[in-house]
């Protein structure tokens, strides 16, 4: 229950007295005014508004859409939503009433109408601010705005990597983009199909990077076969968590050239300084250099694999999270962009980027059925 509260010091008196007020809010935003809304289509949510405490009568309380607020939101948080498109969202009605003795308001829907105007990828964001009472009820500041933030649901194709299908990148060997990087930030969507036996030697999967400098893989004689693990430049990183088969999965490992992270569905699994270690060489020709699914001439991975990318910069926390799906091919620092679901007439996965560093499948790809991304539970 929140209230307002102010402390008054009576006169001739040395005991504070407190008076308080009640307030209303945005329902659900005790802790957060966040709410996450994911659309594949015309979609609808409920929104109400609750008071501190039972109203002995009859109270409107007036709503807005409050697109202003994307920007302030944008620079609190270091994020780049975007307002919902002109004419692809309604709010039922301005005004949600609270009825005589009760203290949560009757529902209004907000409604997604149409997704032929969203760009792909984009997350977007609706304000809903309060903007007034009709009993003169004070607002609670903290929750006086909701942010209703709008994920698209992706459905697209992953690659098998089962059966020795994997990606060579010959012509990242070399590249002058992908040698001395000062900063890096490697990305991919899994999903496993199986995990090496504890008594394989040295069990090791594969994901995505250059041997001995810059790799993910699963598995190594240091840790357990579904462990997350990177490893090069003399330093390792083991994720705290154990994986699950058939399940999706975002890895990311970023080095900012101080200290070098690995993620997992955005939230952090493990870190190491990196401060003083060579620099990053993805362009290294070492065991047949940048690999997708394969290093040192084996260790391959079975599973699918999607949304590879590579950046020449340290992505934080909520880029991950909010890119997982999907990224604008023209984003700063983004060097290399593999969506992994289709091969072009050449018969190459084209690097969205166009920096031409186009992947070159090591057999026929065997392709997943349709998949969602983000994953609902």
């Amino acid at each position: 229950m929140f209230f307002l509260a102010t402390a008054a010091l009576a006169a001739g008196a040395c005991q504070e007295s407190i008076q308080y007020a009640d307030v209303v809010y945005f329902t659900g935003t005790e802790n957060s005014p966040v709410t996450s809304m994911y659309v594949d289509g015309p979609s609808s949510m409920g929104i109400t508004v609750t008071s501190s405490a039972k109203l002995s009568s009859e109270m409107i309380v007036d709503v807005e859409v409050n697109g202003a607020a994307v920007y302030a939101y944008n620079a609190a948080h270091g994020t780049a939503y975007k307002m919902l498109p002109e004419g692809s969202y309604k709010l039922s009605s301005s005004n949600l009433k609270i009825e005589a003795g009760k203290n949560v308001s009757l529902p209004v829907n907000f409604e997604i109408l149409s997704m032929d105007d969203f760009e792909e990828g984009v997350a977007y964001c609706a304000p809903l601010t309060i903007t007034g009472t009709s009993n003169g009820m004070k607002v609670l500041e903290a929750s006086r705005t909701t942010y209703v933030l709008i994920s698209q649901i992706i459905t697209t194709k992953g690659l098998e990597t089962r059966g020795n299908n994997y990606v060579s990148f010959p012509s990242i060997t070399n590249n002058a983009m992908y040698h001395n990087m000062t900063a890096c930030t490697m990305e991919i969507r899994v999903y496993m199909n199986s995990f090496y036996s504890e008594s394989s030697n040295p069990g090791i999967a594969s994901v995505m990077g250059v041997e001995e400098n810059f790799l993910l893989r699963f598995g190594d004689i240091s840790c357990k076969k579904n462990q997350l693990q990177y490893a090069g430049r003399g330093a390792s990183v083991t994720s705290k968590s154990q994986f699950n088969t058939k399940q999706w999965y975002h890895l990311a490992v970023v080095d900012d050239g101080t200290n070098l992270v690995l993620y997992v569905d955005g939230e952090i699994e493990g870190q190491v300084a990196s401060s003083g270690k060579a620099a990053i060489d993805l362009a290294w020709d070492y065991m047949d250099g940048f690999h997708i699914g394969f290093s040192e001439r084996g260790r391959l991975m079975d599973g699918i694999v999607s949304e590879a990318r590579v950046w020449n910069r340290a992505l934080n926390a909520i880029e991950l999270e909010n890119n997982q799906c999907y990224v604008d091919p023209k984003s700063e620092g983004l060097i290399g962009y593999w969506r992994l679901d289709g091969l072009d007439e050449n018969g190459k996965f084209v690097d969205m980027t166009g920096n031409g560093n186009h992947g070159t499948p090591n057999r026929a790809p065997a392709w997943s059925g349709d998949i969602k991304c983000p994953v609902i539970d």
